[in-house]
């Protein structure tokens, strides 16, 4: 994610801190893209009008954003601060260096290229200036990600539900990407990508401590692997043949969710595309109903907060299924229409397949060590996985 210049995310999932300097290096600066030289030399010869402005005149500041890259706002220096507002040029950017490791295997990383560029062009996400080597250079966007209690008001609900619409309409466009739009639904290929990973990653922490080995014996992997097939199946049973129904396979964001959400002069704007591709429109409504639940935001242990009785309740769904609707379908839907409760009954259904593969997420992001950057990533695996079954035990005794 990203925030305002004075803001940077501790971790991948948004604690937030006040901006610090520049720090030594640590493993993932090993290829030296980090220097502060290096970034100044590249972003001097590729962003629009820097190739004008003297070298000593860019200011770099680091944003950790997360642990598997390293974000830094890159701006031009203005008289004696740092602030580039006066500068006619653009006034910063964001270079990105990608990391190594377990949690950029999550995702095609030549394919996030591509479709950060794509989305760049149609104005839906941060411009790209340039691309290289382990190394991206982003329009950087100043504003703020929203709260989690902020997510449940009707304004934000009406003007998210709308907003996820027109993202899954670009794959409509004449000019959007075949590689992009011909791929499979991602969340029924990752139940079992990140399912080989999850089982791999597991393996790996069991054999690190005894204190990992009692915590996965306690979540119980081999039961979370055993749930694929079943689920794949479930979400999809009983296809209406509708247009809008949920299953329409569409471009989908995959991880809308507070700090994705960016609050700015403009409206609400989407960012982190790196989950990104085709999938059932039906995942992102119910992607964000259940993030309506956590709350990254915490300076206690675990360092987020899990509240289930904040999952939007039913006048809350209906308001943005018809809102999502009367976008995607460009047409009148009201509140009690038919296609309403239709897109609501599959998004429900989605909400398991949202869980279930922030469960298997969390497992493949474990490092060797539990915990790691205050985020407990199994016990964050732990919470989803309790709401995984609760829920599919609320659905099945009801159908």
């Amino acid at each position: 994610m990203r925030a305002d210049a004075g803001l940077r995310p501790r971790m991948g999932l948004g604690h937030l801190e006040p901006a610090s300097p520049l720090e030594p290096a640590s493993p993932l600066e090993a290829h030296g893209l980090s220097a502060p030289d290096t970034i100044r030399a590249i972003c001097r010869t590729k962003v629009p009008g820097w190739s004008l402005v003297a070298e000593d005149r860019l200011c770099v500041g680091r944003m950790e954003g997360g642990l598997s890259n390293q974000l830094f706002k890159v701006s031009v220096r203005a008289g004696d601060g740092c602030d580039g507002q006066a500068s006619s040029h653009v006034p910063c950017a964001l270079f990105r260096i990608y990391g190594n490791g377990h949690a950029t295997a999550l995702y095609d990383q030549d394919l996030e290229v591509l479709i950060f560029k794509t989305l760049g062009q149609y104005q839906i996400a941060p411009r790209c200036y340039a691309a290289g080597d382990g190394w991206r250079i982003e329009e950087f966007f100043s504003a703020q990600p929203l709260r989690t209690h902020q997510l449940r008001n009707p304004a934000t609900i009406a003007q998210v539900a709308a907003q996820v619409a027109r993202v899954h309409k670009v794959s409509q466009r004449g000019d959007f990407p075949a590689r992009i739009r011909e791929r499979p639904p991602a969340s029924a290929t990752r139940l079992w990508t990140w399912g080989a990973d999850c089982a791999r990653a597991a393996d790996r922490l069991a054999a690190s401590s005894a204190e990992a080995n009692t915590r996965l014996a306690q979540l119980d992997v081999e039961a979370i692997l055993g749930e694929r097939e079943w689920l794949r199946e479930f979400v999809v049973d009983e296809d209406p043949g509708a247009l809008g129904s949920g299953l329409d396979v569409v471009f989908s964001h995959n991880d809308v969710q507070e700090n994705n959400i960016l609050e700015s002069s403009a409206g609400l704007r989407f960012i982190d595309f790196e989950y990104s591709g085709m999938d059932h429109q039906a995942y992102d409504i119910a992607n964000f109903f259940n993030e309506c639940t956590l709350d990254y935001i915490s300076d206690r242990y675990p360092y987020y907060t899990h509240r289930p009785s904040d999952f939007p309740v039913e006048w809350e769904q209906r308001l943005f299924c018809a809102m999502y609707l009367s976008e995607y379908l460009e047409a009148r839907v009201r509140f009690d229409d038919a296609c309403v409760t239709r897109l609501m009954a599959r998004a429900q259904r989605f909400a398991l397949m949202s869980h279930y593969l922030w469960v298997v997420w969390a497992i493949v992001r474990a490092p060797s060590t539990p915990c790691v950057d205050e985020f407990d990533h199994l016990h964050y695996a732990q919470t989803r996985w309790s709401a995984y079954r609760s829920m599919k035990q609320r659905l099945v005794s009801s159908a």
